[in-house]
């Protein structure tokens, strides 16, 4: 696979992740967004699994493990996960204001 290519995607906006079964799973990161001190990823799925189909978005949270390393773990919290997404929905509307004042 070409470094630049994958389904018309960069690598470097794609994050693949392992289903329940250890199978890899392909998302393409759409932004990330901090609140309080925490940072948050918009995944969009570029294929079917479990509980998220090919198009859907998903919302994790980036924390480090022992080492330091950035994992991603799902949002309990309904209040928090909530507020993360009317964060997004901002980001992207302010991405579209962006798009239409440059056209």
């Amino acid at each position: 696979m070409a470094k630049d290519d994958y389904d018309g995607i960069r690598d470097d906006y794609q994050v693949s992740l392992q289903d329940e079964d250890g199978n890899d799973v392909v998302f393409e990161h759409l932004m990330t967004v901090k609140y309080r001190e925490h940072e948050y990823i918009l995944l969009e799925a570029k294929q079917d699994i479990e509980g998220c189909m090919q198009g859907e978005s998903i919302i994790l949270r980036v924390e480090q493990d022992e080492s330091g390393e950035d994992i991603y773990v799902t949002i309990e919290d309904e209040d928090e996960y909530r507020t993360v997404f009317d964060k997004c929905v901002e980001a992207i509307g302010e991405m579209d204001d962006d798009d239409a004042a440059d056209q």
